[in-house]
């Protein structure tokens, strides 16, 4: 109960400091915000820093892995991961506007700098 109580404090201050006109949201913010395709709901990564999730909906997120598919093709999976596969479950974040090309940025430097 307390992770769960320290996950909605830590979204809820995400959501205050946008509000407030804050600095652009880095990648690790995208990646667990509920209003920004929620990436943290599906996968799990290798960010000791990162909320721990028991999901296995999607793939674990590696940084090796991350860096070998490459920071055009995370992009492009991103903004619409229905091209390359459309049975996927992956919402298009790009196409569906839930990101737009400057945080599918920061949420491409997060992924390629993981551990």
């Amino acid at each position: 109960m307390r992770g769960a109580t320290l996950a909605v404090a830590v979204l809820l201050s995400f959501a205050v400091a946008a509000a407030a006109g804050a600095e652009p949201l880095a990648g690790a913010q995208l990646f667990v915000r509920p209003d920004k395709g929620n990436c943290a709901a599906c996968h799990q990564v290798s960010d000791p820093a990162a909320p721990k999730t028991r999901s296995d909906v999607g793939p674990r997120l590696e940084g090796a892995r991350m860096r070998a598919i490459g920071r055009d093709r995370l992009r492009a999976l991103l903004t619409d991961p229905m091209a390359n596969n459309p049975d996927t479950l992956m919402p298009p974040f790009g196409r569906h506007r839930i990101l737009d090309a400057s945080e599918i940025d920061r949420v491409v430097d997060y992924l390629d700098a993981l551990p």
